[in-house]
């Protein structure tokens, strides 16, 4: 029986892990280069400053957050 608990509080922890983790790691504020889900989105770095989700400057399909406007 108590196996069953065990498992459900690990369980429960994990579940509330995945859902809390991924705020933390935005408060941190993207920085250059990072991925980014969609073109022209924009967000702010850690000192508040605008950043624009572009393609990377080689000219790739990857999508990064970079200092600028949308180009």
């Amino acid at each position: 029986m108590v196996s069953v608990f065990r498992s459900a509080v690990v369980a429960s922890g994990a579940a509330l892990a995945a859902v809390a983790l991924p705020g933390v790691a935005e408060a941190a504020g993207a920085q250059v280069g990072d991925s980014c889900p969609t073109w022209h989105a924009t967000t702010h770095d850690s000192a508040g400053k605008t950043m624009w989700c572009n393609h990377t400057m080689t000219g790739g399909q990857i999508l990064v957050w970079q200092y600028g406007g949308p180009d």
